[in-house]
């Protein structure tokens, strides 16, 4: 049975929704009603026995993209529309070489046959250009104008070349079908369905969009008189809505026709318009071919696939001892644990101070296979450690899952030398009351991120960049932050994720716990997260996080933090018991290790972005071992 012949009913719930086979009648619920209050708003079910959906396709050809249209057919069939209707330019077409012709509507009629209810032919300029090309369509199917009548809706399909050609402005295509004719075949048919309760016309060029409009379009829109009716056209290339005579006039984008593809505004994208009808005409929703997709839009196996992709680039520790530097090599670690081959194709761009010595590098791995990139690092001068701005390795990384399907995904890491830090003696007592007067200086200058998360919402170091300095006292640790930002945001109305603020990890366990890569899910199920100082400050107190109130653990007793505005931002001060790291090593603490980011909010603007000092050690690209400090 196919699957268009179960749509009488569905079953959701426990609920019933059973469609009627004739007459008036409309879907009911079945559903035994609570007495008092019910968990629905009402049971009018919006599923009228006139109501249907149809599906337009739009310009395949004028220099087409392949396997759009064609991969296209069964995201259609996923919709479920009762018909697909075209708007024409089907085949490249402007030839008279008839075994052209016949393998190019051979190849479309193939895309087609994978619909599973009917499809309606309109023809293009690139169907039909000539006379063996009018010939041709009559022979495959027929007239090229015609109308049918479906649930009191009339469509009316017109042959726009016998309006005028494209290729011969002001000319009629030359064949079986002539304008006069289907002038009169418009004039009778609209006359005849008068009582139709909408109609919708079908035809190719979108004539009202030309000057001087063509005088027997203009005929056609004085025989719709005062109906209620829609127009559906293409060959433009681009999607406008028009509304004219109180109507709209719709000249859709493509279906893998040439484009360049700008998006929404410039109307340039592939797509299918899902119309429904009811009794208050017709609802148009234009669904963009990408993002039509059906149950099995990734099964496990692609899951297993693009994990692997994921995980198969990590960036090696780049330590050095040198409290600068000037050149040295970055090592990414290749490695494929999937069962099929995959390709790795890596781009490398110089950052602020970094510059690759090679612009590229391809590999194919097999599956278990291991390899090494060596990029050699190099700065015009030695560049000290704590001020570095990092460089970039870009990867696309392709394969396919077991049962054949292509995935790819992409990568983006960021390469730079980092050494085992200091964590200096304090020049004298600390108080953590977020005014940083007592510290010698702020060391760490980060003004380009080792992680940007939303780049499109940060525009560069006069939006945000920070400072910051480690000490110790007595067995207590303090970090000074100074976090300058254009536009800083607060709110006690707010969460902390909800504004600016400085949020950081403090892991003191001894290695290799400590330097292990892991992701955040992992951390929170495996205890990692119940092991970490895990927090956030700014200037005021924000609202309770129901969210991080669940997943994060309680502050250990003796952690401390301030912050107080200042003139260019807000600074920050944290205070971490040596107790703590005493315990969390098993001994008296040496070294521990820290993630710290920044969230900036821009006054007036919803996105917000993130700001890493070094790639967070939960994330994608986390590098083993990163934000380590030694006592000194």
């Amino acid at each position: 049975m196919s699957p268009y012949a179960l749509r009488g009913s569905v079953v959701w719930m426990g609920l019933a929704l059973a469609c009627a086979n004739a007459g008036p009648k409309v879907a009911e619920v079945e559903v035994e009603a609570p007495s008092g209050a019910a968990p629905w708003t009402s049971l009018d079910v919006h599923d009228d026995p006139g109501d249907f959906h149809f599906v337009l396709v739009t310009d395949r050809t004028g220099e087409h993209r392949d396997h759009v249209f064609r991969d296209a057919m069964p995201k259609v069939n996923l919709l479920d529309p009762a018909f697909v209707l075209s708007v024409g330019d089907l085949i490249e077409g402007y030839t008279d070489d008839e075994a052209d012709l016949d393998a190019e509507w051979d190849e479309f009629e193939g895309f087609i046959e994978q619909l599973g209810m009917p499809f309606f032919y309109v023809p293009g300029n690139h169907d039909m250009s000539n006379r063996v090309m009018t010939e041709k369509w009559q022979e495959r199917f027929g007239p090229s104008y015609y109308h049918f009548r479906y649930k009191d809706v009339l469509f009316v399909l017109l042959n726009s070349e016998l309006f005028s050609m494209v290729s011969k402005p002001g000319h009629s295509v030359e064949g079986p079908d002539t304008q006069p004719e289907q002038m009169a075949f418009a004039e009778r048919v609209l006359a005849e369905n008068a009582d139709a309760r909408w109609t919708i016309v079908i035809v190719h060029q979108p004539f009202w969009d030309y000057e001087p409009v063509h005088p027997d379009w203009l005929r056609v829109e004085s025989l719709l008189g005062d109906r209620p009716y829609t127009v559906f056209a293409g060959h433009i290339h681009a999607y406008t809505n028009e509304i004219r005579n109180d109507r709209s006039f719709v000249t859709l984008a493509t279906t893998g026709g040439g484009s360049a593809m700008r998006g929404l505004v410039h109307g340039e994208f592939d797509h299918v318009a899902l119309v429904s009808m009811s009794d208050d005409g017709p609802l148009i929703a234009n669904l963009l071919v990408d993002g039509i997709h059906g149950e099995n839009v990734r099964n496990k196996t692609v899951r297993e696939a693009v994990r692997n992709l994921e995980q198969s680039v990590r960036v090696a520790p780049f330590v050095v001892d040198s409290t600068s530097f000037s050149v040295g090599t970055a090592r990414i670690e290749l490695h494929n644990s999937g069962s099929a081959a995959i390709e790795v194709e890596g781009h490398f761009e110089a950052g602020r101070d970094l510059t690759p010595g090679v612009a590229g590098a391809r590999r194919r791995l097999a599956p278990g296979a291991t390899q090494t990139l060596e990029i050699e690092l190099a700065t015009g001068a030695p560049v000290a450690l704590e001020r570095i701005a990092p460089a970039y390795a870009r990867f696309t990384l392709s394969g396919t899952s077991s049962d054949g399907t292509p995935v790819e995904v992409e990568r983006t890491a960021t390469l730079f030398p980092e050494r085992r830090f200091d964590c200096p003696p304090a020049a004298g007592p600390v108080a953590v009351d977020g005014r940083l007067d007592e510290w010698r200086g702020l060391p760490f200058e980060v003004s380009v991120p080792g992680q940007l998360d939303n780049p499109s919402a940060h525009s560069g170091p006069e939006d945000l960049s920070l400072r910051f300095a480690t000490a110790h006292e007595g067995n207590d640790v303090y970090i000074a932050i100074e976090v300058v930002d254009d536009s800083a945001v607060f709110s006690e109305a707010r969460t902390g994720r909800e504004q600016d603020g400085v949020s950081f990890v403090f892991d003191a366990r001894p290695d290799p716990e400590r330097s292990t890569t892991i992701d955040f899910w992992s951390a929170l199920s495996d205890g990692t997260l119940r092991n970490v100082v895990f927090t956030g400050a700014g200037p005021v107190t924000p609202k309770e996080d129901p969210v991080f109130s669940i997943f994060l653990p309680p502050l250990p007793e003796g952690v401390e933090t301030a912050s107080v505005r200042t003139e260019t931002g807000y600074t920050v001060e944290i205070a971490i018991p040596g107790s703590y790291l005493d315990e969390k090593q098993g001994r008296a603490w040496d070294s521990f290790r820290f993630d710290l980011s920044v969230t900036d909010f821009d006054e007036g603007d919803a996105a917000h972005s993130t700001f890493w000092w070094r790639p967070s050690r939960f994330g994608e690209m986390a590098v083993d071992g990163s934000g380590t400090f030694v006592r000194r």
